[in-house]
């Protein structure tokens, strides 16, 4: 598919790739709030339906097809944390 055709299923995420755990860290961090979050296993969390190992999603194609680059995730969080204390 060359770029401007368009169609197809596209992921969009922020980089690099992370865990719930590590982003409620980091929000928690730039909030200036002290508080301990715990890594849990997905298997550990319980849900109607199972759970994939891996559910990270793969961006090359938006990238590849259209130019989109992720944006660090981080950058962003700290846009969001300094918008809402504001």
């Amino acid at each position: 598919m060359s770029a401007g055709q368009g169609g197809g299923i596209y992921h969009y995420a922020g980089a690099p790739a992370t865990s719930w755990a590590c982003f409620a860290r980091e929000t928690f961090a730039l909030a200036g709030r002290d508080v301990t979050v715990t890594d849990i296993p997905s298997a550990d969390y319980p849900t109607p339906a199972a759970r994939p190992l891996n559910s990270r999603l793969e961006c090359r194609a938006i990238e590849t097809d259209f130019g989109i680059e992720q944006p660090d995730w981080k950058a962003a969080l700290a846009e969001v944390i300094h918008e809402v204390s504001a």
